[in-house]
This record gives C-alpha cells, sequence and structure tokens, in this order.
C-alpha cells in the first residue's frame, strides 16, 4: 500500500510540468494505479490513446529504468489490494480476447522466473544444498497450494535417498510434529500469500526449538522470514488471484540439481536403484516396439 501511495503522490507531483500524451500516460495511471500492474502495455496504450514509447518514457521520467521496473513495483502491493474478484475484473479488463490467455500467462511465467532468477544468489543455493546434505532428516511443508510444492520437494529428496518426509495435517497440527525434533533435523516451509498462521507458528517454534529451518515465500517482508535461518524469495505474481507456480518449480528443480552435482556418490547409487526399478516390469510397462495406437486405421 506504500508503495503504490508513494508512486500516486510523484506522478500528481509532476503531472503540472507534464504536456501531451506524458499528461495522457499520468491522467490513466491516477485513474487506475490499482489494476495497472495488471495490464500488458499495449492495452494501456490503446486505452490512454499514445503509444507504447510514451509510457516508456513516462516511466523513465518518474526515475524508473523502463516501464517493466514500474511495473514491477505496482505489481509487488497489489496482491494484498485486490480483492479476488477486483482482480479476476481488471484481468478481463487486460484481454482483448480469450486467445490472448495461453500468451499472458506464459509471459507471466517467465516474467516470475527471470525475476527469482536474478534476486536468487548461486551462495543461497550451495548453502541450501549443504545443509539437506548434512542434515539427519528433512520434513517439508506447507498449506493448501505450499502444500504443493512441499510434496514435491520430498518426493524428488526421497528419489535421490534423503530421509525427507512431508507433514500434513491430517491428524496432526505441524507444531506437535516438530516437537521432538532438534537441530540435528531441518525443516524446509513453503508460505505464500496469503500467509498461514500454522505456517509461521510452526516456523516460530522451530526458532525457539534451534531447528534449522529454510523457507520459501514471495515477499522481504513475508512473516516467516523472521524465523527461518535462510529465506529464498520466489517471485509467484499471477494474472489471477492464485500464486503462479512456475518460478516455484524452477527453484526446487535448481536445488535438486545443486544436490545432484554436490553429492554424486549418493546421486549415482540412487540412479543404479532407479535405472533397476524402471527395468522391473512389475511396476513399468515397456512400450512395445512396433506399436500402433487401435484407433490409428
Amino acid at each position: 500500500m506504500k508503495r503504490t501511495a508513494k508512486i500516486e503522490n510523484l506522478i500528481k507531483s509532476m503531472v503540472p510540468s507534464l504536456t501531451g500524451n506524458q499528461r495522457k500516460v499520468a491522467e490513466f495511471f491516477l485513474g487506475n494505479l490499482n489494476v495497472v500492474a495488471l495490464l500488458p502495455i499495449k492495452t494501456i496504450a490503446l486505452k490512454a490513446n499514445v503509444s507504447e514509447a510514451s509510457i516508456v518514457r513516462f516511466a523513465q521520467t518518474l526515475g524508473y529504468q523502463g516501464y517493466k521496473e514500474l511495473k514491477s513495483e505496482l505489481s509487488a502491493s497489489l496482491q494484498t489490494q485486490l480483492s479476488p474478484s477486483q482482480k479476476y475484473q481488471a484481468t478481463l479488463d487486460g484481454l482483448e480476447n480469450t486467445s490472448e490467455a495461453l500468451n499472458r500467462v506464459t509471459k507471466n511465467a517467465l516474467s516470475n522466473i527471470n525475476a527469482t532468477i536474478h534476486d536468487l544468489e548461486p551462495q543461497t543455493l550451495a548453502e541450501i544444498a549443504d545443509r539437506i546434505i548434512k542434515a539427519r532428516r528433512i520434513y517439508c511443508f506447507g498449506v493448501e497450494i505450499s502444500s504443493i510444492f512441499a510434496r514435491l520437494l520430498t518426493f524428488l529428496l526421497r528419489l535421490y535417498t534423503y530421509e525427507s518426509h512431508h507433514l500434513s495435517l491430517d491428524f496432526l497440527p505441524f507444531q506437535e510434529q516438530i516437537a521432538t525434533l532438534s537441530k540435528q533435523d531441518l525443516i524446509v516451509a513453503f508460505s505464500f500469500s496469503p500467509y498461514s498462521r500454522e505456517t509461521i507458528e510452526t516456523l516460530s517454534l522451530a526458532d525457539r526449538l534451534n531447528i534449522p529451518s529454510i523457507v520459501f515465500t514471495d515477499r522481504r517482508t513475508a512473516p516467516a522470514t523472521q524465523f527461518a535461518n535462510i529465506a529464498v524469495f520466489i517471485q509467484t505474481d499471477n494474472i489471477m488471484f492464485s500464486n503462479s507456480l512456475s518460478a516455484v518449480a524452477v527453484v526446487i528443480n535448481a536445488i535438486i540439481t545443486e544436490l545432484n552435482i554436490r553429492d554424486r556418490t549418493r546421486t549415482l547409487e540412487a540412479l543404479n536403484l532407479i535405472e533397476n526399478t524402471i527395468e522391473d516390469e512389475r511396476y513399468f510397462i515397456k512400450p512395445e516396439r512396433n506399436h500402433r495406437n487401435p484407433r490409428t486405421p
């Protein structure tokens, strides 16, 4: 909210000195500040009756390198300001037709991935890998969509023979499940907006018990960051209200790859086990050579 107010005040202070297309852009932004970050630059240009270049120059006039940087700052506060229905309506306003949906989602995913990669230091990945290798056991958890990421990381770690467990709320609260852990263990939490109280309180307990923890979250101001030993920030902006999954999957894959590079003996042993399992016809069906689809004439 503070970021949006700051930008709004900046634009208002500059309006008297703006002329022509720059003033048109300023007036459009002031009238649509809460949703403008959801709109592609093409749509803004069309609605404001200016060129895309005018929008870029306007952003530079405000002190940004370009429109992308201005849009990124507006997006950072948007998630907490708009209700799901408002964000949905803003997205519809930005779509000229339904055929744009795939392109919009793809561009959004790539933007999230690029922003996340830009901020993620290689040293952070290395430290995460070292902690996983040294941990006696790894416990992954999250609530709702974050639970999906926790399950994915648990599966991939187990695939390479790390003793990893997924914590579920089916029977006991997270806090009861970690109460007997020690500093030899490691907990990994996924916490994305809206932030689950259960996740935050569990990380707080882990901090009090001196249990090492890693959290994956979407903001540096996220409540989970104050309790974690390592915090990884992943951009999850979406054209709709829910969090985008793409950048999170990339980071998880990067961690597994880092482990494969650092923990080579374990990786080779795991791959041999995987290869033997794949060859076992009790578990997997091999496609027959020259197999024809029965529907193919």
